[in-house]
């Protein structure tokens, strides 16, 4: 997990520009992972990481630099999302193919491709609320304290909900796979 220090914490809530270069280059991949999650496209995610950077560092004067600055920043990045996904009308689906590579391990690579679609899309079904309890300890890699500081709950309902997420993505993915066999088969879905 990568945590900024008490320094560079206070130096980006000063606006020191090249403290928002390191928190950028430390967040960035975790973030555009919460991103693809969130939205299934690397544009999207591309633009969702752009937008929470700008928003955090816009809101830096709200950061109280006494407090960790992991759990405040995926909660200014989670409330991008949020805001982001109630103007979107329809269910995050991905990209319709994956971005190929050509190479000795095509088929190696378009398998991991379809195996990081499916989790996406079984990801997608599960409900908000569960779901970004699972971003933020899985791709925001936060301890249960840190989501339940971003989320403003309390430790216990960190736990319920990541239990509950867990099940729902199970039972997604489970359906994701078994759709995906199907269609493979020829045989008819719906």
């Amino acid at each position: 997990m990568t945590t900024l220090g008490p320094d560079m914490a206070a130096r980006f809530k000063a606006g020191d520009l090249a403290a928002l270069r390191q928190v950028v280059e430390a967040y960035q991949h975790r973030l555009f992972g919460m991103g693809m999650k969130l939205f299934g496209k690397r544009d999207e995610a591309a633009d969702f990481c752009q937008d929470a950077f700008l928003r955090a560092f816009e809101k830096r004067k709200t950061y109280d630099a006494a407090r960790p600055f992991e759990p405040w920043f995926f909660k200014v990045a989670l409330n991008v999302g949020r805001a982001k996904m109630r103007r979107r009308r329809e269910i995050p689906m991905g990209d319709d193919l994956p971005e190929g590579k050509v190479d000795a391990r095509g088929e190696e690579d378009l398998l991991q491709e379809e195996s990081r679609h499916r989790v996406r899309q079984a990801l997608a079904r599960v409900k908000p609320k569960y779901r970004e309890s699972l971003l933020l300890r899985f791709d925001g890699d936060l301890s249960l304290k840190e989501i339940a500081k971003a989320l403003g709950i309390s430790e216990g309902t960190v736990k319920s909900r990541l239990n509950r997420g867990l099940r729902a993505f199970q039972k997604a993915y489970v359906r994701e796979v078994k759709g995906y066999e199907m269609c493979a088969s020829g045989e008819v879905v719906g």
